[in-house]
């Protein structure tokens, strides 16, 4: 009897354990890890955080940069054209954008650089800021439970200076309103500034994070198997990314975030570790030389009776002769007709500001062998001159005269249609004959009209001028 009854205990101490193991964590959590768990950002470039070097000028639009070790970015890369950056000493900054870079020290700014930054120290400051998706597969639910994001803050205490951070992401302007949680779960709870400290490896190293939490709600959990994305961010309530925390230009600096899940009782349950990194964007530069194609020449101008100077007029006998480099009127028609010749001129350039095209007469022309002159028009005697065109209809009884006009095939001239100017003498009384004041889309043209009349007392004999056009690309 004895002996029966000890193998009953035996049995019974043997057993028990395993049975009030199993039976009383029948309802508790089998905790799995969530599969995939990624955090894809928006923006993986680095923050700038530079310093005002030696050499820099009070109000001067040139800023070297600080190569020492006070300030984690020591050159110019990772600073583009058009960036908008701080400078400033302290809480004095100010705003400026980047026009230029010249080379790994040296950028241009839109306009002259405070004296408060200039004193060794002052800081430079263009911030990069990202959407963070942080997408994941929960592989359990948990009634009433929660989701967090955690992700590398610099210190315990979480900066939120809007300042990059060598080795976290600052809070910047990130506000719980700006999160979107994942599995219609209820509203993120943020407090910028406040970090928790996580200890890890071995051997072992606690670091801080930012914590963005999601609820399940009460009574609510996660679906199990399924994704869903917890977005960080919104608009410009967004983190700011760190800025360079090693020397070596174009190695990322890669950064930890935690995917954990937690029950109703704020309890971890399991906890995902992942990486983030972050570099310098590549800045790729090239160069587009500058353009500019000027001609000169008789498409369309040597046909005579063509109306190349302009609708109700037609070109002179001598315009089957004209060429690019000469307009040869021949024997003149003395009295009150006008001859008149045409030459196109055409202009193309790849500068942003176009073109502007000038003219000007060496000497008024004049007999070659007597030196006797064919005025420069008064236009009827009306007042035009080199500056100033006005309507010339009618040949003088007594004033031979020689002028121009411009007649528009596709090109912004200064010249009101059929009236005429005087050719400035010599380059400093050059006109603007043509112009653009932007990028042409494609070869723009013009005629140039030259005319000619004589009175009956004008001396017979062989005369000649010179005219100089002037092609120059704007910018």
């Amino acid at each position: 009897m004895k002996k029966g009854l000890f193998r009953v205990l035996t049995f019974l101490v043997l057993i028990l354990p395993i049975y009030l193991t199993f039976f009383a964590n029948r309802n508790q959590i089998k905790s799995v890890p969530p599969k995939n768990v990624k955090d894809v950002i928006s923006n993986s470039q680095l923050s700038y955080y530079g310093g005002v070097g030696l050499g820099t000028s009070a109000n001067g639009t040139i800023v070297k940069i600080d190569l020492g070790a006070s300030f984690p970015s020591k050159t110019t890369n990772n600073l583009f054209v058009g960036d908008t950056i701080s400078i400033g000493l302290g809480g004095s900054q100010s705003t400026y954008y980047v026009k230029d870079i010249g080379d790994t020290r040296t950028i241009m700014l839109n306009t002259g650089i405070s004296a408060v930054a200039i004193p060794y120290g002052g800081s430079i400051i263009s911030t990069r800021s990202a959407i963070h998706t942080v997408y994941f597969e929960p592989q359990v639910n948990a009634i009433g439970g929660f989701w967090q994001f955690l992700i590398k803050a610099t210190t315990g205490v979480g900066t939120t200076d809007r300042i990059p951070d060598m080795d976290g992401f600052d809070a910047g302007a990130l506000t719980a309103g700006a999160i979107t949680c994942p599995f219609n779960g209820g509203a993120a709870t943020y407090s910028a500034g406040t970090t928790v400290a996580v200890t890890s490896g071995s051997p072992s190293v606690t670091s801080y994070y930012h914590v963005i939490q999601c609820p399940a709600g009460a009574g609510s959990s996660n679906p199990v198997g399924v994704g869903g994305s917890m977005i960080v961010g919104s608009g410009s309530s967004l983190l700011i990314n760190p800025s360079k925390n090693n020397d070596t230009e174009g190695s990322a600096d890669v950064l930890t975030f935690i995917v954990r899940h937690l029950d109703s009782g704020s309890n971890v349950l399991d906890q995902t570790f992942g990486k983030i990194a972050v570099v310098e964007s590549v800045r790729v530069t090239a160069t587009v030389d500058p353009t500019l194609t000027f001609t000169i020449d008789n498409v369309g101008a040597n046909s005579i009776g063509s109306t190349a100077c302009g609708l109700g007029t037609s070109l002179a006998s001598g315009a089957a002769n004209t060429t690019s480099s000469s307009v040869i009127f021949g024997s003149l028609t003395i009295g009150s007709t006008a001859n008149q010749l045409a030459q196109r001129l055409s202009c193309l350039t790849n500068a942003s500001g176009g073109y502007v095209v000038t003219a000007y007469e060496n000497a008024v022309m004049k007999n070659i062998n007597t030196a006797t002159t064919i005025p420069d028009t008064t236009c009827n005697a009306t007042g035009c001159n080199y500056t100033t065109a006005k309507t010339w209809t009618s040949a003088s009884n007594t004033r031979s005269e020689f002028g121009y006009t411009m007649f528009n095939v596709g090109s912004s001239i200064p010249f009101t249609a059929g009236q005429f100017k005087a050719f400035g003498i010599g380059s400093g009384q050059a006109q603007n004959i043509m112009q653009r004041t932007a990028l042409p889309g494609s070869s723009e043209s013009a005629y140039v009209c030259y005319r000619i009349t004589v009175h009956t007392g004008q001396e017979a004999g062989d005369y000649e001028s010179k005219i100089t056009y002037t092609a120059t690309a704007t910018f």
